[in-house]
């Protein structure tokens, strides 16, 4: 069972880099952030965010143990996927409240959050790893825990919002969960 020690992790994101680094100390997996600007493009996929992102990091900085990147996304069906993508920038502009106004008089709230994650080897080579969780949006944001698009969230099988749950809970159930789970099953596979 080979897990490599050190990962780097290239995001701006508080939160997101405290969700994995929790979820990668569980295998014993140091996670650091990395510490370089990058732009994140606008694209048709999560996997070619995650790409484009890792590409230029590759192209400006030495590696010396693996880094990740992650997208995620919030697809919305009554919205046919909005803001999908372009959650981050949905966020920044929108918010939950603005989101919510969107959807308003919707009887249709199905929605599923979708996570992709890319690991860049120091050798140029990259793997992709996707995650989902299926669920809905609510009437009124709840909660404080998490990040983004969480307070508006209940996945299946819970009626709680992801930002209502401990971190623990959301990190056992998550779509970058999932993802990251994918990676490690891969690391310690090979």
């Amino acid at each position: 069972m080979v897990m490599m020690k050190k990962l780097g992790i290239v995001t701006m994101n508080a939160g997101k880099f405290k969700e994995i680094k929790e979820m990668l100390k569980s295998v014993g997996c140091e996670l650091h952030q990395v510490d370089e600007p990058f732009i994140e493009i606008q694209a048709d996929t999560l996997e070619e965010v995650v790409l484009y992102g890792l590409k230029e990091i590759r192209g400006r900085i030495s590696l010396s143990h693996p880094v990740i990147k992650d997208d995620s996304g919030l697809f919305i069906d009554v919205l046919d996927g909005f803001p999908g993508v372009y959650s981050a920038h949905a966020m920044r502009t929108i918010g939950c409240e603005g989101l919510l106004r969107l959807m308003e008089g919707q009887p249709e709230r199905r929605a599923e959050f979708r996570t992709s994650v890319g690991l860049l080897y120091p050798d140029g080579s990259v793997s992709i790893y996707r995650g989902s969780v299926s669920g809905r949006i609510v009437e009124e944001a709840r909660g404080r825990q998490g990040f983004g698009f969480d307070p508006i969230f209940v996945p299946d099988g819970y009626d709680e919002t992801f930002a209502e749950m401990d971190l623990g809970t959301k990190n056992g159930i998550s779509h970058r969960y999932r993802a990251i789970s994918s990676l490690v099953d891969d690391l310690l596979d090979g």
